[in-house]
């Protein structure tokens, strides 16, 4: 039994230490909200909690299918906002909701509040749980398996530096795909005179000018 238990705890671990198992549950979560702030929006009254909810679980998905960092950090700050919207939404109306007067209401409209209401427990928890996985996953950064696909999302972009550091390297005269390309053009430069550079190579300035434009 207590290998048993050993085994199911390291799996547990193991599972919550994957990036890629992260991003899916996390994914999964955001569908169940969507689906409970759907069914949520027929409370008669109330509801407007739950279409901003909705609204936020789209964007989440906008965000991560898009890959950007900048939505990442938006996504971020909305579910905080949604937690605390939540947490107000509670205080205010939850009592009023639960304590309705038959008398006064239908059955269905009692019966659609309080489905509103159980919608929005749900959707809040899942909200509360959410946000840790996503601060776990800040924590681990995308795996290496598909680094390219989501390392915009929760990290620094590294396109751009890449564009950087390839026209730092062509400035400073190291060719980018093809050396044999750059090097017939400067030997070609060599052969008719020109403005002599370091390393005893000569090239045009014009010549120049339209290495680097072409790259």
């Amino acid at each position: 039994m207590m290998l048993c238990c050993s085994s199911l705890r390291s799996r547990i671990q193991s599972w919550f230490h994957d990036y890629d198992n992260l991003q899916s549950f996390a994914v999964f979560l955001i569908y169940i909200q969507i689906g409970c702030a759907l069914i949520g929006s027929l409370g008669a009254l109330f509801n407007g909690v739950t279409l901003i909810n909705f609204a936020i679980a789209l964007f989440a998905l906008v965000a991560i299918e898009s890959s950007s960092q900048r939505l990442g950090r938006t996504y971020a700050f909305l579910l905080c906002c949604g937690l605390l919207l939540d947490i107000s939404w509670f205080i205010l109306f939850s009592n009023h909701i639960w304590h309705i007067s038959s008398e006064m209401y239908g059955l269905y409209f009692i019966f659609s509040l309080r489905l509103a209401l159980w919608m929005q427990i749900a959707a809040f928890s899942i909200r509360l749980f959410s946000s840790l996985l996503w601060f776990q996953m800040y924590r681990l950064g995308p795996s290496s398996t598909d680094f390219d696909v989501r390392n915009s999302f929760m990290n620094p972009s590294v396109s751009a530096i890449g564009r950087q550091s390839s026209i730092s390297s062509t400035i400073s005269g190291y060719p980018l795909s093809d050396p044999a390309y750059y090097s017939a053009l400067f030997e070609d430069a060599q052969e008719n005179g020109g403005t002599k550079i370091t390393g005893g190579n000569y090239a045009s300035p014009l010549l120049i000018m339209r290495v680097l434009v072409e790259v």
